[in-house]
């Protein structure tokens, strides 16, 4: 592209620019061109310019010969140069070497002869002008069609930019400064967005709530849990959005992010038969799971919102299980989110598995939503069931359906105590590796992560890793 811009600025003059003014329009055309490239553009310039010096001095040799001193020479575009005086300074008849005599408003216009010929001249000039620009014109475009493959993808850039620009810098700008940040990237590093926000909803809700993610070598995956309307499939969107913006060069709206480049987002989210293909709920959820799987890359980021819950229920948890433990041997990025509570004992059998939940409270048989992203496994007792009193089964149903989940319940609340305490100190020590990586790939000075070993050191010898 440098040698196209040299190119062009050898022929064209950067200060030529388009001006609605009819003659100072006429005159920018003419000088389009830089002198010295065409010989007789320049002697056609030289006479434009003489005749046109010529024609503002015959306009003052008439405004003192004829005592006429509200004299005007205004230019039009098919006339070309005529005169004009008002109406009120003429006092008798006009001189005889006045022609074209036209009354317009409370001026009059005319002409004489010796303008004509200027003008003629003038015209003459000008149209010359302008046949060798266009030669000189021709000649640089078709310099520059040989490199049209070029420019063709450039207009595709431009077009990318001004869409960036219309509508993400305009949101950026009309934002507080510290709102949207500029993100940083790494080939093999982690995944990091610190109080993240939805692009679009933040517009819409004011009081809209930033979360957080983190995914690492040693962290690759995120299980997301939560009762209905939480916020889990909020979240995985913008999750997704915020790595796409940042990605085509745009700010996020976040505190901080630093993003490993990926190669695909795959995501499977929503529930829905396909009568065309004569697929149920369930055969669409594993044609596009089967589609992830086979595609799916080291450097891909996969986003699954539920999986598995349109079958039995034993048959579902055992395909999100081992979708799961398929996606972790793959060691790519992965946030799932699901209701499948007893997907929560991944994370005790495999250290690169974190839980996360978002906070709810109960209060007086209602669910209170707080929308904000926390760790570990907060069980919420019978949320199904409150939401569906809201929607207004019979008590009674409600009631024998809340004795027989409690039973389930406690049975799987003491298997899951003797797993996490059985993993225990094999997810101490990966904790310690997950946070040695993420030192790896930091861009602090040596004192800092001199102190964040020290400091790493002696949680692991107090036992609060």
């Amino acid at each position: 592209m440098l040698h196209l811009s040299f190119r062009i600025s050898e022929v064209i003059d950067e200060d030529a620019v388009h001006a609605r003014v009819p003659f100072v329009a006429r005159t920018q055309q003419c000088f389009a061109v830089k002198a010295g490239i065409d010989g007789l553009l320049d002697v056609a310039r030289r006479l434009f310019c003489d005749t046109s010096e010529a024609i503002h001095k015959l306009a003052n040799k008439y405004r003192e010969e004829f005592n006429l001193p509200n004299l005007k020479i205004p230019f039009k575009s098919r006339q070309g140069f005529y005169l004009s005086i008002p109406q009120k300074d003429i006092n008798g008849k006009l001189p005889s070497k006045f022609i074209q005599v036209l009354k317009h408003g409370n001026n009059i216009h005319f002409s004489t002869l010796e303008l004509a010929s200027l003008n003629v001249r003038n015209n003459s000039a000008a149209a010359e002008c302008y046949m060798r620009t266009e030669l000189c014109l021709e000649a640089l475009i078709d310099s520059i069609r040989e490199d049209v493959s070029a420019l063709t993808l450039l207009a595709e850039v431009l077009c990318l930019l001004d869409m960036i620009v219309n509508s993400f810098a305009h949101t950026i700008s009309t934002k507080p400064v510290d709102r949207y940040t500029r993100p940083e990237f790494t080939d093999y590093g982690p995944l990091a967005i610190d109080a993240g926000r939805h692009p679009i909803l933040e517009s819409i809700h004011n009081d809209f709530i930033p979360n957080s993610i983190f995914l690492s070598e040693a962290s690759n995956m995120v299980i997301i849990m939560g009762p209905n309307m939480s916020g889990k499939s909020t979240y995985l969107q913008q999750v997704c959005l915020l790595v796409i913006l940042g990605q085509i060069g745009c700010y996020v709206p976040a505190r901080f992010s630093s993003l490993r480049v990926v190669d695909r987002i795959f995501t499977r989210m929503g529930t829905g038969d396909n009568l065309e293909s004569n697929s149920s709920t369930f055969m669409t959820e594993m044609k596009e799971t089967a589609f992830v799987m086979q595609s799916v890359s080291p450097r891909s980021l996969i986003v699954v919102d539920e999986l598995g819950r349109a079958t039995s229920s034993t048959d579902g948890f055992a395909v999100a299980w081992s979708c799961c433990e398929h996606l972790l041997s793959l060691k790519t990025y992965t946030i799932f989110a699901t209701h499948m509570e007893n997907l929560s004992e991944l994370a005790t059998i495999y250290p690169n598995v974190k839980i996360l939940h978002f906070d709810v409270d109960v209060k007086n048989n209602r669910l209170d939503f707080k929308f904000q992203l926390k760790d570990g496994l907060r069980h919420v007792p019978h949320y199904g069931l409150l939401l569906a009193g809201v929607a207004g089964l019979p008590s009674s149903v409600i009631e024998t359906a809340r004795r027989i989940t409690s039973r389930i319940i406690e049975k799987e609340m003491k298997r899951m105590e003797v797993n996490c305490m059985q993993y225990h100190p094999l997810q101490i020590v990966y904790r310690v590796a997950q946070r040695l990586i993420c030192l790896r790939y930091s861009n602090q000075d040596e004192d800092s992560i001199r102190q964040a070993l020290q400091n790493l050191k002696e949680n692991y010898a107090d036992g609060k890793l």
